[in-house]
């Protein structure tokens, strides 16, 4: 536990530096400070909540204040925004606060979730300092975007589902969802654990309807959860449509509607352009999105008289990413061998089969369980209907590949030497990685 808290204040305290920057000489207004990314959508939008008009130009500028312009997303976040602009003014702190927060819950319910999964002391911190040091997850945990909420709500759910809480795991999950709708592939990532562990364990009766009970109450907690804690946010906070200029019509159902519809147009017929690119390439990185750089030495247009330099980058670690493909195969044939195990009546039943995991490679399992739950939609969406998107989608997809990997990492701990090589080299990425590492 110490040394989870020493990983975790590290990781606050990587976060938090430098939180105002960058920011435009001489940097006196809120304006000044750089908005990051995605930040110019979610920022501006919780501006507009606040009841304060962003800079002329900036997206939302007209919109009405009060409402969420940024209607394609439940409010929940820049609500939480709004909220903080509203106590400590139009600055980082305010922009940024949630997600310090929201970061911080993040990596504690990574060891959480590997513990209640059935991983040592050990693996399980190994998970949380693999969140911790991952550029993608380190700079979702910083800005003013979405991400980070939905990472810290899926965690947290699944790690109190696999302590046989499902009702609290679906509240969890609700409140996720109401953050950034992606959190609801955590009732994929639930699915496919059960699936795969009614599948090893031995199809009895019993063990399938404990199963059925319990994702059935889980689902119904987070969707009924969902809509109830939307229309109360549609009456906090108005969805208003920038491109119909009118509030999104029809209630909850119709703002559900409106979130499904957004999505769906979101396509590339043509194949990905910009900074898009398809599912399948994140496994290897492919495209790391520059979310913001900034070089005084060479200012890109737009970007003059602005400090100090930095380099936010959309990428995951690699040393991390190298061995998330042999952690994942590693758990397939872990659910393999368990299942022959089952077929020979050579495992054990639990005693408890509504809070159990799997004994054999168990965190690994539901490592590929949750990467079987967030990435196959993905690749679905992109093989048919064609669906954008980017590799900063692989933030929900993350915490799988940390629990196979730290899995798999631990398999081999005697071999010191190299683990040891390892961690000191996703150390060293995290800190060149680091947005404001001087590199230029």
């Amino acid at each position: 536990m110490v040394l989870l808290a020493l990983v975790s204040v590290l990781s606050l305290g990587a976060r938090v530096a430098w939180l105002g920057d960058p920011c435009h000489s001489p940097c006196r207004r809120s304006t000044d400070h750089l908005l990051i990314f995605d930040e110019t959508y979610y920022v501006n939008a919780a501006r507009v909540i606040a009841g304060i008009h962003p800079p002329p130009g900036a997206h939302y500028a007209t919109a009405p204040l009060g409402d969420d312009p940024n209607s394609e997303h439940p409010q929940l976040a820049k609500l939480i925004m709004a909220g903080s602009i509203e106590l400590f003014g139009d600055g980082p702190l305010a922009w940024r606060l949630g997600s310090l927060i929201a970061g911080s819950l993040a990596i504690l319910g990574m060891w959480a979730l590997a513990r209640a999964a059935g991983a040592g002391e050990w693996p399980a911190l190994g998970a949380a300092f693999l969140m911790a040091a991952d550029n993608l997850l380190l700079v979702a945990g910083r800005i003013g975007t979405l991400d980070i909420y939905a990472v810290a709500a899926m965690v947290w759910a699944v790690a109190h589902y696999l302590r046989g809480r499902p009702w609290r795991a679906g509240a969890v999950i609700a409140i996720g969802i109401a953050a950034k709708e992606v959190s609801a592939y955590a009732i994929l990532v639930l699915l496919v654990w059960e699936l795969l562990h009614v599948w090893t364990k031995g199809e009895s009766r019993q063990l399938v309807a404990a199963a059925a009970r319990r994702f059935v109450a889980f689902s119904l907690i987070a969707l009924g959860g969902f809509v109830a804690l939307l229309a109360v946010m549609d009456r906090l906070a108005p969805p208003y449509n920038p491109l119909t200029h009118h509030v999104v019509a029809g209630g909850v159902l119709g703002h559900i509607a409106h979130i499904i519809s957004y999505g769906a147009h979101l396509a590339s017929p043509h194949g990905p352009s910009g900074i898009a690119s398809y599912p399948w390439e994140w496994l290897v990185d492919y495209k790391p999105i520059v979310y913001l750089s900034i070089d005084p030495a060479h200012p890109a247009p737009g970007l003059t008289h602005d400090h100090p330099a930095a380099l936010f980058l959309g990428m995951i670690s690699p040393p991390i990413l190298l061995l998330a493909v042999p952690g994942l195969v590693a758990a397939a044939l872990a659910a393999l061998r368990a299942r022959r195990l089952a077929l020979a009546d050579a495992l054990v039943a639990s005693p408890s089969p509504t809070a159990d995991v799997w004994q054999t490679g168990a965190s690994a399992q539901v490592g590929l369980a949750w990467f079987l739950g967030t990435f196959a939609p993905y690749v679905i969406f992109s093989l048919v209907w064609q669906r954008t998107s980017y590799l900063y989608y692989m933030v929900i997809v993350m915490p799988g590949i940390y629990l196979a990997v730290s899995a798999l990492v631990s398999r081999y701990r005697s071999h010191r030497r190299l683990v040891t090589v390892w961690v000191v080299a996703v150390s060293l990425a995290a800190v060149l990685m680091y947005p404001f590492t001087p590199l230029f």
